[in-house]
């Protein structure tokens, strides 16, 4: 019996070992495609190709130049009509003047990068909580330097007949539900958020929601699930695509990591949404 318990205290100790090698250094490497499609009552537009990611942390572990050229290079080969960008384009809690300048220019060329990403009608972005802690006028000049369109409590038509809407940060500003009165009156309506917790704010008229945050729980612990969220929305809200009462949304799982600079059973994803009429 005692050999029996010092063979699995041996084995779970090689068990645990391997896990933590395979979170910390190899799941944060990884990529996975995801596609959905989603027939919508009442959708009016053509036949729409969305990609969603979230959450890139530049200046993070796992988030060199060399990734993010990588993640744009797949992104690109998914011919997308838009791209979404739910927020959190920077790592860490720290404000930019308090960043080492190596640290900062790491995020310059990051952003920089991003404006190599293409789609036929545009890339659309709002902006996180990291974001605005680390400076959101910064970020939303970077963007718009780069021809990502940065909305704030704003709406833009992208044709006559599909409007999108971003709302502001959850966590560090306010969500202002009057955005969506950019909309033309019988438009079809996505609308775009850092935090799944801006699900509350959406008008009954929005055909489909997309957000990040959630990391998809970043670690997932087999039989307990994922250690946080970060939401008061729950943890059925974590990653995926979900209904929220009477609306499709996605809540992507990212693309970078926070705090932990590790994923487990959580892996960064790219998510194509093939929008059409039911």
């Amino acid at each position: 019996m005692i050999r029996f318990f010092i063979k699995f205290f041996i084995c779970s100790c090689v068990l645990a070992v391997m896990c933590l090698f395979y979170g910390f250094f190899i799941e944060p490497k990884r990529l996975v495609l995801r596609q959905h499609n989603i027939g919508l009552e009442g959708w009016t537009s053509a036949p729409l190709r969305a990609v969603v990611i979230s959450d890139i942390h530049l200046g993070g572990p796992h988030m060199g130049l060399e990734r993010v050229n990588k993640i744009i290079t797949q992104i690109n080969e998914l011919d997308a009509d838009v791209v979404l960008i739910a927020g959190d384009f920077i790592n860490g809690h720290d404000r930019r003047r308090d960043k080492s300048l190596s640290f900062n220019q790491d995020v310059d060329r990051g952003m920089k990068a991003l404006g190599g990403l293409n789609s036929r009608r545009g890339v659309y972005a709002v902006i996180g909580n990291h974001d605005v802690w680390y400076d959101a006028a910064y970020v939303h000049a970077a963007l718009r330097a780069v021809n990502i369109h940065v909305l704030a409590n704003q709406a833009v038509m992208i044709n006559e007949d599909l409007c999108i809407t971003g709302l502001a940060d959850h966590e560090t500003q306010q969500e202002d539900r009057a955005a969506f009165n950019g909309c033309e009156q019988g438009s079809d309506i996505i609308a775009l958020m850092h935090s799944p917790d801006s699900f509350t704010y959406l008008r009954s008229d929005v055909d489909f929601a997309a957000a990040g945050h959630t990391h998809g729980g970043q670690i997932n612990i087999p039989f307990l699930g994922a250690l946080s969220t970060i939401t008061d929305i729950g943890p059925n809200y974590k990653q995926g695509l979900k209904r929220y009462k009477n609306f499709d949304v996605y809540i992507s799982a990212g693309l970078g990591t926070s705090v932990l600079p590790a994923r487990f059973r959580a892996p960064p994803e790219i998510t194509l949404v093939n929008i059409a009429s039911k």
